[in-house]
């Protein structure tokens, strides 16, 4: 319901106008992803990453989203900058993609770690997998526990956002549940071991 609401979706939308790709992002796209790649950008959103890929000169490129007004607001600026990128909605865990279907995967903005339960998690790296080609890329963000801001707020025992005791959303250690100017909504903060752990045990391989 948060990435449906409108208020985060319209946040969404500016992103592409306002932001577009980061240069962190653009320099290791540009580096890895070859530009006749099928590449699927993987928690779109309204298509910030998608579209500045299509800048790039990419051409056979998907974009997926769980929230359906994301996939709206996407498909609606493709049309306006007509740019030909196939935008539909998807599950991370279960993909409607065909095996080896793309050459690259990218999972921006730490959508991977919007997706709650380990379990879930290492699904979706599974489902990845298993949709890109031999060989290919895989590029995504993650926040990184050991980072000193989030020794500082997973230290703080009176943060109601990650006390599993008095949240219920929190499932994990690692897990937030905490309010945005945009409404209420989860992320899983790693230790940059337990990342590595999950992409070893579901196929991939460390560049």
């Amino acid at each position: 319901s948060y990435f449906n609401d409108p208020s985060t979706v319209e946040h969404y939308v500016r992103a592409v106008t306002n932001i577009g790709l980061w240069e962190s992002e653009r320099l290791c796209l540009d580096k890895w992803f070859d530009r006749d790649d099928r590449v699927l950008d993987l928690g779109c959103g309204a298509g910030r990453i998608g579209f500045g890929l299509w800048k790039l000169g990419f051409r056979d490129l998907w974009g997926a989203d769980l929230s359906e007004a994301m996939i709206e607001e996407a498909t609606a600026i493709a049309e306006c900058l007509r740019a030909e990128i196939a935008f539909q909605w998807e599950d991370a865990t279960a993909l409607s993609f065909e095996p080896e279907f793309f050459g690259a995967v990218v999972f921006g903005f730490n959508g991977w770690m919007q997706i709650p339960g380990r379990e879930w998690r290492r699904k979706a790296l599974s489902e990845l997998w298993r949709v890109c080609k031999p060989g290919g890329f895989f590029i995504f963000t993650t926040l990184d526990r050991e980072d000193p801001l989030y020794e500082a707020v997973f230290s703080d025992l009176s943060d109601y956002d990650h006390d599993p005791r008095r949240n219920p959303n929190v499932l994990e250690d690692g897990d937030r549940h905490f309010k945005t100017e945009h409404g209420t909504t989860f992320m899983h903060v790693p230790r940059r071991s337990e990342v590595i752990e999950d992409l070893e045990s579901t196929g991939w391989l460390l560049q």
